[in-house]
């Protein structure tokens, strides 16, 4: 498995534990209580988890104390990572995903993005050490989102193999092969030596659980070659001891053995107790199987030395936990005393703020109180006299329109009337004088009576459209049918359906829906050059909506310098007066729809 990386102050180097130890401590000794001894101690730390996770919790715990002294809540995030991390090499668990959440919430408080990765990462491994995969997955994804989300691959390379690990142990090997794969690609790309020993570890893991033993040996043998020199046990004891399986299974026992001893010398010079475990382990029972009870019983008796190494460990660990938690503990008692004497202080400090903000707040309030009044019923008089203005100009609009159809019907009509009547007796004066011999000039009568017909009926059908007798006498959907009837249009079919309109409306309401609609239908016969038509007229207890739908040409309605016209600038003032809402939904080539809500009064009941 792979082992948390903290990215510190700077990249890991390939020094044994104990120089750079010496060098650390040379450096601690010549520094200031600041910053830079914080993240000296966290290093110190660091070198000492994997051979002595113990004496790691110790720097680990001065790194933290330091850091809450200095205010320095980075360092005291990546404190608890790496105090997270040696308890977890120490075997205490729990005490381990105690102390990564805690470093999450000091990331989030502190917006420290790399530590909220680092935490989550870390989680999911002390899980995974448990062999609780899925909830180490979930810990894992979200570490991984929050690299991606930060465009962070050098945080993000490392958790690509923990994910793949998990994976694998959830016995889904094609998506482990997958994730380790591209981890291995991103540890190439960033040099991450140590990420890239543990992935081809991983790797040869993988492919001999997938039965290919040829990639599984070629996996781990670069491995090797490429861990040589660096303090990774961790990753040789895995190759090693997986290339001792792959030998065995292919009936080589003496390369085996050879494989498995070379395991134990890793994990022996590295510090590394667990891989010395499991080396003699595995060496103890191939030699209980080749019948050697000598050697099996001196690998075995060294695994149970190791075991007791690691529990002694493990509880020295956790005495150590119990100091730092009661540590954890007593100084959340001083944050919460400190931030308790804040808070009342803070409070004493907003309430003396808060009498003299309201005394002076209450003059305010009364002198703006009547101001806002005044300006209140300044709008209300304005909002009253405008649609006053509005109602006069449509009102009058209709009287003129009705004054001038009345005049057009009442007098042009009348006059073309005696017009036809002279033309009718002077061609029967012509035919009686001349006795029917008009010598072509029947013609030009004909002519003449035919053009005071056409005109008659164009009077007459203005006087209809401006003074509709229909809408007057039996309302709107007559009214609108008898328009419809008269349209000039023949090849234009005209759908009409009306719902809920059995009562009549308030005659200004009928009038200005009756003039909008003339005008939607006008521009469909003007302009739409469209085959076919629908008129709906729907009403309801709240609101009556009028829809004009044709298959015409149609128009883009958010062209720049589509601007509206006279006709449909008036149906926007009318349905301001009454309002409602026009919604034009229209695109070249598909049609028009225009839609008119009107809200209607509610019925006193």
């Amino acid at each position: 498995m792979l082992p948390l990386l903290l990215s510190l102050s700077s990249p890991a180097v390939a020094q044994r534990p104990g120089s750079r130890a010496d060098s650390l401590l040379h450096l601690l000794a010549q520094s200031r209580p600041d910053t830079n001894r914080v993240e000296l101690l966290i290093q110190l730390a660091w070198d000492r988890t994997d051979d002595n996770p113990v004496e790691a919790i110790r720097y680990g715990r001065r790194s933290l104390r330091l850091a809450r002294q200095l205010n320095f809540p980075r360092g005291e995030c990546r404190s608890l990572l790496m105090l997270g991390w040696a308890f977890l090499r120490a075997g205490d668990y729990p005490t381990a995903v105690h102390t990564q959440l805690q470093a999450r919430q000091v990331a989030e408080r502190a917006q420290f993005a790399g530590g909220l990765i680092h935490a989550d990462n870390a989680t999911g491994y002390a899980y995974a050490e448990q062999d609780n995969y899925n909830a180490a997955m979930r810990y894992y994804q979200r570490a991984k989102r929050l690299a991606e989300q930060k465009g962070d691959f050098v945080l993000l390379t490392p958790i690509l193999g923990n994910i793949g690990q998990a994976f694998q142990h959830l016995g889904q090997i094609d998506s482990a092969l997958h994730y380790t794969r591209r981890g291995y690609e991103l540890d190439r790309r960033f040099h991450d030596w140590h990420s890239e020993i543990g992935d081809l570890a991983l790797l040869g893991g993988m492919e001999a659980q997938r039965g290919d033993s040829a990639a599984a040996r070629r996996y781990y043998q670069l491995c090797i070659r490429r861990a040589e020199g660096m303090p990774v046990s961790y990753a040789l004891c895995r190759a090693y001891l997986g290339l001792a399986r792959l030998a065995e299974a292919n009936h080589s026992p003496d390369q085996a053995l050879a494989y498995a001893r070379q395991a134990l010398r890793a994990g022996q010079r590295g510090y590394y107790p667990k891989g010395v475990f499991e080396a003699s382990n595995y060496l103890a029972q191939v030699y209980a199987q080749r019948g050697d009870a000598a050697a099996a019983y001196r690998y075995l008796a060294n695994a149970v030395v190791t075991r007791d190494s690691l529990f002694s460990q493990r509880k020295l660990a956790q005495v150590q936990a119990l100091s730092f938690s009661e540590q954890l503990r007593q100084q959340e008692l001083t944050e919460q005393h400190l931030k308790a004497e804040a808070n009342r202080r803070q409070n004493l400090l907003l309430g003396a703020l808060a009498l003299t903000a309201l005394s002076g707040g209450l003059l305010y309030l009364l002198l703006n109180r009547r101001r806002l009044q005044r300006e209140v019923e300044f709008a209300r008089e304005r909002e009253r006299l405008e649609r006053q203005r509005l109602t006069a100009v449509l009102k009058a609009e209709e009287n003129e329109r009705r004054r001038i159809g009345s005049d057009l019907h009442d007098g042009l009509g009348q006059l073309l009337t005696a017009a036809k009547l002279n033309l009718h007796a002077l061609n029967q004066q012509l035919h009686r004088t001349l006795d029917g011999q008009l010598n072509g000039n029947q013609t030009f009568i004909d002519n003449a009576v035919h053009v005071v017909d056409e005109s008659f009926r164009e009077v007459r059908s203005i006087s209809h459209n401006l003074l509709p007798s229909a809408l007057i006498k039996r309302g709107l959907p007559q009214a609108v049918s008898s328009f419809l009837n008269r349209l000039p249009a023949s090849d234009l079919r005209v759908n009409v359906e009306t719902y809920g309109l059995e009562e009549r409306l308030d005659p200004t309401v009928e009038s200005m829906l009756f003039r909008m609609i003339q005008e939607l239908v006008q521009n469909v016969v003007k302009h739409a050059q469209a085959t076919e038509m629908t008129l709906q007229l729907l009403r309801d207890e709240q609101q009556l909506t009028i829809v004009v739908t044709d298959n015409g040409v149609g128009f883009a309605s958010n062209a720049p310098g589509a601007n509206p016209g006279i006709g449909l600038r008036n149906v926007h003032t009318r349905m301001a007066y009454l309002g409602g809402r026009a919604h034009f939904d229209a695109a070249p080539g598909r049609g028009t729809t225009v839609t008119l809500e009107v809200p209607l009064p509610v019925a006193a009941g």
